[in-house]
């Protein structure tokens, strides 16, 4: 991918500029700091999706609408974001965060899923995962942790890191993510089989009035009975048997059904608490500065009550099913109460006959012994699917360790070259240790000061290599103000001199900045992209840039 341009339109203060980009280095430089090299950077890959929390105090995103166009190979789009809301190629898509990171997974032709922190099950990443490796932030990845905190949303998945870097170094290719993909639904299956057992066992303690049989009574030998008699017999039993355990059955199934209804109910409720919380925060930022709301406010409340009233119509659709299927439980538990009831009756009949007096005691044994062998069947029948699935999951899981095993030889590659990157670093640098820092560590970095400065910057331009070298997908690299204190200037020689050789020359496009005193200290043979800024690096609106503006009147054209 190359992001070819990028437009900032703040459309309060009136201001508008388009930066054009080469495909291969490119470096804001400004005579100071505070100019806004570190807002352009993160603009541009906020417009691609990242979440970036830190931004500088005077660079009010609220206030802005951005745009890039990118291409990758024969494709070329252009992404509008205003908040969080993208346009693809004007309205021709409109789409909420999740919904983009899903078109910029198919934009990059990739497919990555990663096992959710809370849930445990895979899911589609966001779009800072997927440019994880490739965006160094001024704010968040200097912090002593490599690539860890660089996003907050990382924390929401397990080893997020180590699971981006597995894809892109395609130690688990998408062959594992389909077979992790067939695992996490069989386990789903063995849940909802799980919990029909649960609900069989509860049925089974409302049968206190049968017990289990005791003997079994051979009428023909004990009673003489006439094979009409026997037949009569056999009839209702098999008819009794029948009658409850298809009633069973049914509150088996409404039990299951109710039970999913409920976890559903329950998590709508979640959400509707953190709209209720979000939308608050709206309604007490207008209390606060004591100002009407603007139309984009204003829509933003619309759509979060919006949001709330279709959870509302979930809530109440998912209570309404309840109810309805807890009707029909009582309904069918009312039946089951009044067959019970007629075997009953039929019963004392039988005990006043002195003809059937034996046959009474063998009708109830029967009856027992049928209806336990019926529940046993059922309760067999649900232990032998998850025996099966259990297998299942075996077989998957031998199929995933074969994938591994290919994938652990090109981890191994890769380990070696990382190893061999760590030692030239190290001696490039000469002052630093870096052989305590072992391959796919991402905990955190030991150290303080510039020490600690420069082990980050070698870890950082090591990944980036190995990336650069071993991805198949080429997405630009930016780095953002690794030097934050005054430096002496051996120490910006001895930095400088290492980022121009080892991160700056890497093949495809790299996004920098500096200050204009510290561009003597790059390897001069490089041909670099300067794009020098001055404060306010967006330009007041008048008749040479006003033209811009078109190219958001499509967020207005609703």
């Amino acid at each position: 991918m190359i992001i070819n341009k990028i437009i900032i339109y703040d459309y309060i203060d009136k201001r508008i500029r388009e930066f054009v980009f080469t495909p291969d280095t490119n470096i804001f430089v400004s005579k100071l700091n505070t100019v806004g090299k570190s807002s352009l950077i993160k603009s541009i890959y906020h417009s691609l999706g990242y979440s970036i929390k830190i931004w500088p105090s005077n660079w009010n995103i609220n206030n802005m609408m951005f745009q890039v166009t990118v291409t990758n190979g024969e494709r070329k789009h252009i992404i509008t974001r205003h908040k969080n809301l993208f346009y693809i190629d004007g309205r021709k898509q409109i789409l909420n965060e999740k919904e983009y990171s899903s078109w910029l997974q198919d934009f990059l032709k990739i497919h990555i899923k990663i096992r959710d922190k809370k849930n445990k099950t895979l899911s589609d990443v966001y779009a800072s995962e997927i440019l994880l490796p490739f965006y160094i932030d001024q704010d968040k990845s200097w912090n002593g942790y490599i690539y860890s905190k660089s996003a907050d949303s990382f924390a929401r998945y397990n080893n997020t890191v180590k699971n981006i870097f597995d894809f892109y170094f395609n130690i688990a290719n998408k062959n594992i993510i389909d077979l992790e993909i067939k695992k996490s639904g069989i386990e789903t299956e063995i849940s909802v089989i799980e919990k029909k057992i649960e609900a069989l066992s509860l049925l089974g303690k409302e049968h206190k009035e049968f017990s289990r049989p005791m003997r079994v009574i051979n009428i023909r030998d004990e009673n003489e009975l006439s094979e009409n008699q026997i037949d009569k017999y056999l009839i209702f039993i098999n008819e009794l048997n029948n009658g409850v355990a298809d009633i069973d059955n049914k509150i088996i199934e409404l039990d299951t059904k109710i039970s999913e209804l409920s976890r559903d109910k329950k998590e709508f409720n979640k959400l509707f608490s953190s709209y209720e919380k979000k939308f608050a925060e709206i309604k007490y930022s207008c209390i606060h500065c004591n100002s009407k709301l603007t139309q984009e406010q204003s829509l933003t409340r619309l759509r979060i009550r919006n949001n709330q009233y279709e959870i509302i119509e979930q809530i109440d659709k998912c209570k309404h099913q309840i109810e309805a299927f807890e009707m029909k439980k009582e309904q069918e538990v009312s039946e089951k109460n009044k067959l019970l009831e007629k075997i009953k009756e039929t019963e004392e009949t039988l005990r006043k006959t002195n003809e059937y007096k034996e046959v009474d005691a063998y009708i109830n044994d029967r009856v027992n012994q049928e209806i336990t062998n019926k529940y046993i069947t059922v309760e067999q029948k649900l232990v032998n699917e998850i025996y099966q699935k259990d297998n299942n999951i075996k077989e998957v899981n031998k199929s995933i360790s074969k994938e591994r095993k290919i994938g652990n030889q090109k981890k191994s590659e890769i380990k070696k070259k990382y190893e061999e990157l760590l030692n030239e670093y190290e001696r490039y640098f000469n002052d630093i240790k870096l052989d305590d820092i072992k391959f796919y560590s991402f905990k955190e970095v030991k150290g303080s000061g510039i020490a600690a400065n420069k082990k980050m910057l070698a870890l950082y331009t090591i990944y980036t290599n190995l990336i650069a070298n071993y991805a198949e997908v080429k997405v630009p690299f930016a780095m953002d103000s690794f030097i934050k204190n005054e430096t002496a200037e051996e120490l910006k020689k001895q930095m400088f001199g290492f980022l121009s050789k080892h991160y700056l020359s890497i093949n495809g496009q790299i996004f920098f900045s500096m200050i204009k005193e510290n561009v003597k200290y790059l390897d001069q043979s490089i041909d670099y992209n300067f794009i020098n800024l001055e404060k306010p690096i967006l330009e007041e609106i008048n008749s040479k840039n006003e033209n811009l503006i078109k190219n958001f009147k499509i967020i207005d054209n609703q």
